[in-house]
């Protein structure tokens, strides 16, 4: 059987070891320890490896989407020098708020930014939804994009009573609903308190739902 690499340096070792120990050369000694060292421990590289650079990860950015039916968000990634679309968030109902089921694969809503899915109110305190001043609120594009789902927390903090005054300033497009009444849709998909808004008549509950979906 044929030595291994440490037993040939072990009897390399031993043997000049012997041999200094005969001669009483000192250098020899020194050559068989470092021989021994050299196995036990493996010397350093001179030069720490190298680390890989990263990979670089595409740009994202969100918009908003919509046909005449559902309303979803579109990633898009920056690949050879121009926007891609790399997925969608599950389409969801305009009208009834209900998610598309028939297919998977979709994006977690969760994931878009809240500067994209609009929620610019969410740090209102009570003292500002309180400031019932109309001059200082107006439409936002974010919430317009997500047509109002749901309106600004200062609408929503409205009476009937103010409502009816506020929605007298105000020019907005008319927003229809199918299958169900105004009063409907704007508590259940608009998040408005029904004692809010059920004594409003229907023409005003109407503008009141055009507003909604206008950003206000």
């Amino acid at each position: 059987m044929g030595l291994n690499r440490r037993r040939a340096v072990f009897w390399m070792g031993f043997g000049l070891f012997s041999l200094a120990e005969r001669l009483r050369a000192d250098v020899l000694d020194d050559l068989a320890a470092k021989a021994m060292d050299s196995v036990a421990t493996p010397s350093s590289p001179s030069q720490p490896p190298t680390v890989a650079p990263p990979i670089p990860v595409p740009p994202i950015h969100w918009r908003a989407a919509e046909n005449n039916t559902w309303r979803w968000f579109e990633q898009e990634r920056f690949v050879d020098g121009k926007w891609q679309v790399s997925g969608i968030t599950t389409p969801i109902h305009k009208l009834t708020g209900e998610p598309f089921t028939e297919r998977t694969g979709y994006l977690d809503p969760a994931i878009v930014p809240v500067s994209v899915r609009g929620e610019d109110d969410a740090n209102e305190t009570p003292e500002t939804i309180a400031d019932h001043d109309f001059t200082h609120h107006g439409p936002s594009p974010a919430r317009h994009a997500r047509h109002g789902r749901p309106p600004s927390k200062w609408l929503r903090s409205l009476h009937s009573d103010e409502l009816r005054i506020w929605l007298k300033t105000i020019d907005v497009p008319q927003a229809g609903v199918e299958g169900m009444t105004y009063l409907v849709h704007l508590t259940r998909d608009h998040s408005f308190d029904e004692k809010n808004v059920a004594s409003l008549t229907i023409a005003e509950q109407a503008r009141l739902h055009g507003a909604a979906h206008h950003g206000y």
